[in-house]
């Protein structure tokens, strides 16, 4: 005869909640970045639950497809979409946004100006009226800030995640080759502020890239001087500087298009010139600032550390499953995430002079095979790098 079953009363039913620490952390270590992201969501106690102990799955940067179309009609078509770097022959891919979506009437036509801890920085330029805004595609926030009656540049960053009461955005706009406005928004404050700077004696040049490093905003212009604003002072000054490295090149360089990107890397300032030929012939020349020296001297490896160029730039450790990504420097070409590696084989055709002056590779790669960390983006939509939500 089978035994009977008999209920426990004394047994309850536990919420969800309730589940040991240990176990919440082993189901984490399981899960993607976007899916720990959702798992916070189920209840209060899990969203406050630390991360401290979870093993990370992926340090690396994200892609970001996005297009928000504008017709005239007050709901418009919007397409946004998250990709994870290729894990074990896997590549996740999250949608944001798709379809016609209400609400995002100030997404229009708006431009990425900086991408940081998650949150992404747009720009729109409304009837003289320049409207910034922070967008969390991980969770869908939005931040809105006050509009700022000033012209700006094509370039912006900010210090820390919109979140934080610490956060300061920089908008810099160059009034002539001398004078340059730099425009501060306060998170506490919650106000713009603008300061100035003139340098008749030492001409500035074009504004060329924007970074971020330790409590201080830098601009750096193709003078090669840099106008640094530091948070705590809140005093603007300007930092005269050097690069004798750059002079050893050929004049027929520069004719090709160009791009600068200025980037903190393990305490030290880092300033990438990419160059561009119409044949899409590609050449990268990086530099670090010497402080002692206040000069620009060339860098000729990354230490293992791999770079990622884009509106914000920013630099990785590479190790362990990523290590396949040391010494490259990734950025973006009409849709293709290509990487440049540490030649040690070949010297400078520009300077032949110096054969301890190594470069980077000049032909362009692309990843293939089991290498494969980034796949192709679609060149009818925009591509920007994003750092994903980092455990704590």
């Amino acid at each position: 005869m089978p035994a009977l079953k008999v209920r426990n009363p004394k047994r309850k039913n536990r919420p969800w909640s309730d589940l040991p620490q240990d176990l919440i952390v082993s189901i984490m270590e399981r899960l993607y970045v976007a899916d720990r992201v959702r798992l916070r969501g189920v209840c209060k106690d899990w969203h406050l639950q630390p991360n401290r102990g979870i093993k990370a799955i992926d340090k690396l940067p994200w892609t970001m497809e996005y297009k928000w179309r504008n017709p005239k009609s007050m709901s418009f078509w919007s397409v946004c979409k998250l990709y994870e770097p290729l894990h074990h022959n896997r590549r996740l891919s999250y949608m944001v946004e798709k379809g016609r979506m209400r609400g995002r009437k100030n997404f229009a036509k708006a431009e990425v100006r900086a991408s940081r801890y998650s949150w992404v920085l747009f720009y729109k330029d409304d009837y003289w009226q320049g409207k910034f805004f922070f967008f969390n595609p991980f969770t869908k926030e939005v931040i809105f800030l006050p509009c700022l009656e000033s012209p700006v540049s094509e370039f912006a960053t900010f210090s820390l995640a919109p979140t934080s009461p610490h956060c300061f955005v920089f908008v810099p706009y160059e009034r002539n080759c001398n004078e340059i406005s730099i425009n501060i928004y306060s998170h506490a404050d919650k106000t713009w502020k603008t300061h100035d700077l003139v340098a008749n004696d030492h001409p500035l040049g074009t504004l060329k890239a924007v970074g971020y490093m330790e409590g201080t905003f830098y601009c750096h212009f193709s003078s090669f001087h840099l106008a640094a604003f530091n948070i705590a002072d809140q005093e603007l000054s300007l930092v005269m500087t050097t690069c004798p490295a750059m002079d050893h090149l050929d004049d027929s360089l520069f004719n090709y298009f160009s791009r600068s990107y200025l980037l903190e890397c393990e305490g030290d300032l880092l300033l990438v010139y990419l160059f561009e030929s119409l044949l899409c012939w590609h050449q990268l020349y990086v530099l670090k600032l010497d402080w002692s020296r206040n000069e620009w001297v060339r860098v000729s490896r990354l230490g293992g550390r791999a770079m990622f160029l884009g509106e914000t730039s920013f630099c990785v450790s590479a190790g362990g499953e990523t290590e396949i990504i040391a010494n490259r420097i990734y950025y973006h070409h009409d849709g293709v995430p290509e990487f440049q590696t540490l030649d040690l084989c070949s010297f400078d055709e520009y300077d032949s002079r110096d054969h301890d002056y190594l470069t980077w590779q000049k032909e362009k790669k692309r990843e293939a095979g089991n290498a494969k960390i980034y796949g192709y983006c679609r060149k009818s939509l925009k591509t920007i790098w994003i750092q994903p939500p980092q455990d704590s």
